[in-house]
């Protein structure tokens, strides 16, 4: 039966070659990635979160890049257009991706900005290269999820069955339910249930949800609170998926922040793309002095 129930299909290759994305061959395979606006200008580097691929921000990094910044938008492995590896997915493996991709680019200061499972890695990766951080923005963090989904997830030969019959159905399901709102693009909404199909798709969820999603990231916020890089963070009071007061708890430990609080849950933010956009290009104006 779970044979039978493998939901995997269509090539990636084929799903690679239909975008209009760059492709950079890195350690641990293709990454697929971005650009918006003109090289010259100061690079921010946009990063995804667990399940929505980087394509779901085209629409902020345009406007971003309208404002005179040079926007990277890239997908993560087992995500979007890039390579799905049989890997195990974790922070190292997220880290050395951004890293690899910089050096690629040829980019040496930059602005990160990393929604959800994003953040982390964004945070992470700043805490890492601090005289090379212009800014970090973060949107509906994750800071720690203490959900016993990851729990079952974790158990072996039950967290392959339950991704498989129950996991990615429902990932797929909710996709669905965005047809009720007309801001989203239905042929957006099609290309991302088809890019959970693809064959490595489910061992990437999988191994990401076993070694990534349920991580308690409060360290890495309390240890870039050290380094006086300019920190904006734009969370949803009413977010279900990640615990608004977590994010209450790094604002208290980054009390220098720049705060934008909204409402409309865990993807609000969706709803309203120019104040997003606006707020943190107010921030930015600020602390980089332009």
């Amino acid at each position: 039966m779970y044979n039978l129930m493998n939901r995997e299909s269509g090539n990636l290759i084929e799903y690679q070659n239909s975008s209009n994305y760059e492709f950079v061959e890195l350690t641990n395979g293709l990454t697929a990635y971005r650009e918006f606006g003109l090289k010259n200008n100061i690079p921010i580097i946009v990063i995804h979160g667990g399940t929505l691929p980087s394509e779901g921000y085209s629409e902020f990094c345009q406007r971003l890049s309208e404002l005179n910044y040079w926007v990277i938008c890239y997908d993560q492995f087992g995500r979007g257009y890039s390579d799905r590896p049989k890997i195990k997915y974790s922070m190292d493996v997220y880290q050395l991706q951004l890293d690899e991709l910089l050096d690629h680019l040829k980019i040496d200061k930059f602005i990160l900005y990393g929604v959800s499972m994003g953040a982390p890695i964004a945070v992470q990766y700043s805490n890492d290269h601090i005289d090379r951080s212009l800014a970090v923005g973060i949107q509906v963090p994750v800071v720690h999820i203490d959900n016993n989904i990851f729990k079952i997830l974790n158990v072996p030969i039950v967290g392959e069955i339950m991704m498989r019959f129950f996991g990615l159905p429902l990932i797929k399901k909710r996709a669905l339910e965005w047809n009720k709102d007309e801001s989203i693009n239905e042929d957006f909404i099609e290309k991302y249930i088809n890019q959970l199909s693809l064959p490595g798709t489910e061992h990437a969820l999988l191994s990401a949800s076993r070694n990534l999603f349920p991580k308690n990231y409060e360290y890495i916020y309390e240890v870039f609170s050290k380094n006086k890089i300019p920190f904006h963070i734009a969370y949803a009071d009413d977010d279900t998926e990640v615990s608004p007061d977590s994010v209450r708890a790094i604002i208290k430990i980054n009390d220098d922040a720049d705060i934008f609080m909204f409402t409309g849950g865990h993807g609000g933010s969706a709803k309203i793309p120019d104040k997003i956009v606006n707020v943190f290009e107010s921030f930015l104006s600020k602390n980089l002095n332009q």
